[in-house]
This record gives structure tokens, C-alpha cells and sequence, in this order.
């Protein structure tokens, strides 16, 4: 009715007025798809820090992701790694000798329907670097 007042007409059979947040998602997995390589095979408990070689960057997160999660003790291990480093100064800001704290946060995995989820699981991981760092390079995590 809006449209046809305003002398706009549309077939409904032949146009349709796609969900812009379904077209986002759309085009967002196309991109993730193409800059990913689809194979999680990446084993994240051999990282060693910043002279790792990173060519599927995206399956590189879940993997890393889905090591640290998939075990309870692990997200112990994870939440006291943040206590213990932030008591202790254990984490640094990237290129400075500055002591940072860290919120007390858990990783997120990406969900294929939410269409931001890749985003906001690389961010987390990101902010939470020192942490994931630490937990893959000692082998009482393994």
C-alpha cells in the first residue's frame, strides 16, 4: 500500500524485497568461504606464538577455538590462566614490556546462521591472545 500510493509498482511474483541482515549473511559467508580453505585440519596445540605461518586464518580460530572448549578442564584452565596472569602480570601489551589485565571472558565459537559470529569469534580470540598463547604452549593443557 505504501508503495502503490507512491506510484510504485512491484510484481510480487517476480520482485521480492530480500531481509538486508539475510543478504548480509549471504555475502559474508561467501567471503569467509573464499578466503578459507574449509579444511580445520590445523592442530592448535603445536602453536608457538607469533612464527606460526597462517594460510586459512578462519580455520586456524575454530580449531583453536574448539581445543580450548571442548573440555571442561580446559575452560578451568582457561578462567584460572586469566586470574592467575592477571595476578601476576603475566600478559603484556603487544611490542611494550606494559602489564595488562585481561577481562575474565570465555572464547566464542561462530554459528553458521548468525551471520557477525565469524567477527565476533575472531575478536575474542584476538583480545584474548595472551592467554591462548600461554594455554597451547604448555603441555599440562594437552
Amino acid at each position: 500500500m505504501i508503495l502503490a500510493d507512491r506510484d510504485i509498482t512491484i510484481d510480487p511474483v517476480d520482485c521480492m524485497i530480500m531481509c538486508f541482515a539475510h543478504v548480509i549473511n549471504l555475502c559474508s559467508g561467501r567471503v569467509i568461504c573464499a578466503t578459507s580453505d574449509g579444511a580445520d585440519n590445523h592442530d592448535p596445540s603445536s602453536a608457538s606464538g607469533d612464527d606460526i605461518v597462517v594460510t586459512d586464518p578462519i580455520s586456524v580460530a575454530r580449531e583453536t577455538v574448539r581445543f580450548i572448549r571442548e573440555s571442561g578442564t580446559r575452560r578451568e584452565r582457561f578462567n584460572h590462566t586469566i586470574k592467575e596472569g592477571n595476578k601476576n602480570g603475566w600478559f603484556k601489551k603487544a611490542g611494550s614490556s606494559e602489564t595488562i589485565n585481561l577481562k575474565q571472558l570465555q572464547l566464542l565459537r561462530d554459528v553458521r546462521t548468525r551471520w557477525d559470529s565469524v567477527y565476533l569469534m575472531l575478536n575474542r580470540l584476538r583480545e584474548m591472545r595472551p592467554v591462548c598463547f600461554y594455554i597451547l604452549s604448555n603441555t599440562e593443557y594437552r
